[in-house]
């Protein structure tokens, strides 16, 4: 299958954010469309768009948020060895 699915810029955000449930919520209240056909669709575009190499992107924060505070934790041990 390979139509071109349009979807609304809240839809879109929420697929981008790794939220596919909130992408089928959102499509379906700005759509006035039924579960089953909003998740088909959103079902659709992620395959779609998977298959061509622009994957939709899984924001991980909670990964980032451990690497910036171990780099915290290095850089007050080095500041206080060289303060001492």
């Amino acid at each position: 299958m390979n139509t071109h699915i349009e979807f609304e810029p809240e839809v879109l955000s929420a697929l981008n954010a790794g939220r596919k449930i909130d992408a089928i919520k959102t499509l379906r209240s700005l759509r006035g469309i039924g579960l089953k056909e909003a998740k088909e669709l959103i079902d659709n575009y992620v395959d779609e768009h998977a298959s061509e190499g622009a994957s939709v992107q899984k924001v991980e924060s909670n990964v980032s948020v451990a690497k910036l505070l171990f780099i915290g934790l290095i850089i007050y041990l080095v500041y206080k060895f060289f303060n001492s």
